[in-house]
């Protein structure tokens, strides 16, 4: 009753229990040491911007993801442009028909499988990476036209939490779906040590264990 009070959800009594045999504590990134409320921060279009607008946001606007809200917010749309097909790509993108142009949006795990090549922007990402925003590539027919950043912020708990943490000798984790670079810069500002990377959102739970 108190934990719940607390907002700490307890399943059952061996859980105290076994409290005290914990040395390790693992955090999910994403609205747990951030915000879960990101905004675009940059974007670089090898096309007409409205037109590269439509396109991701028409795109993002049939999707959930905090992310895609970040992005269909940026672009501003009266009026969305209807595809004809439209899938999510776990942990990786969306993928959907737009008259005959196929569109993809996605990481750079995404665009690898999709042989499509980001070689031209590649320094663009890495320099928004490094500054730990979290980096969506564009595509169109398998070339790419473009990439948002989008960055989450840290909260304000998060740094005071993981100290006290540690001065009480625990080991923190951080397991993220982001790239390795992004989830590295976050991990450094509030001082986790240890970054899991690249993790898809039903690994989790595996590489806890």
């Amino acid at each position: 009753g108190m934990g719940a009070r607390n907002g700490i959800l307890i399943r059952k009594g061996e859980a105290i229990q076994t409290m005290k045999e914990v040395k390790t504590v693992a955090f999910d990134k994403t609205g747990t040491i951030t915000k879960g409320k990101p905004e675009v921060t940059n974007f670089v279009s090898k096309v007409k911007e409205n037109y590269f607008w439509e396109v991701s946001g028409s795109l993002e606007h049939m999707s959930e993801h905090p992310i895609a809200k970040a992005i269909v917010a940026k672009a501003a749309l009266k009026d969305y442009k209807k595809y004809t097909s439209f899938s999510v790509v776990r942990g990786r993108g969306l993928e959907g028909k737009l008259g005959n142009k196929k569109i993809v949006i996605g990481n750079r795990t995404l665009m690898n499988e999709k042989n499509i090549s980001f070689r031209e922007i590649e320094q663009q990402i890495k320099g928004w990476e490094e500054e730990g925003k979290t980096t969506m590539i564009v595509a169109e027919n398998a070339k790419v036209i473009g990439a948002i950043a989008v960055a989450d912020a840290v909260k304000e708990d998060s740094i005071k939490a993981i100290s006290a943490l540690k001065m009480r000798g625990f080991r923190t984790v951080m397991i993220t779906g982001d790239n390795e670079t992004t989830a590295k810069t976050i991990a450094k500002q509030i001082g986790i040590d240890e970054v899991i990377a690249n993790v898809l959102p039903e690994e989790k739970a595996k590489k806890v264990e």
